[in-house]
């Protein structure tokens, strides 16, 4: 793999531990919120959760269109959409991830590449090919 290969599969993975890390402290706020579905099931029907709001974990969240924008207390941001009922990310969310960073910044193009490649050895689940993934453990509901 070159260089740039490389730099592409660091910066997914980057991503990839912010957002485990973000997620887990924001449901640890929430023992009845195991996953971004039943954030948004709370916020849409039950309406016992504000559209946007602080958990007391200091994680803020955005309920918006198919998902979720978070942010954690030093301001990183990541962004997950339900597809079907797997909490996936593509390549554009990880390009804006790290444009909220200063490091080198992979294409697009390279990131989706990095992501195939990293669903290839099982660090990553192909939700739809070439363009969705997700996080082994990240599965709908939480698990």
């Amino acid at each position: 793999m070159g260089e740039e290969s490389e730099l592409a599969i660091a910066a997914v993975r980057r991503y990839a531990v912010a957002l485990r890390h973000i997620q887990s402290r924001l449901f640890d706020a929430y023992p009845d919120v195991s996953g971004i579905k039943d954030l948004m099931t709370a916020v849409r029907h039950k309406r016992t959760l504000p559209r946007a709001g602080t958990s007391s974990t200091g994680v803020e969240y955005a309920i918006h269109g198919a998902g979720c924008q978070m942010t954690d207390e030093v301001g990183r941001v990541v962004d997950v959409d339900l597809v079907g009922d797997v909490e996936a990310f593509d390549a554009w969310r990880i390009r804006w991830f790290l444009d909220e960073q200063s490091d080198a910044e992979p294409s697009v193009e390279e990131l989706r590449t990095a992501c195939s490649h990293l669903a290839s050895t099982g660090e990553l689940l192909e939700v739809q090919a070439g363009s969705w993934y997700a996080l082994p453990d990240r599965r709908g509901k939480g698990h």
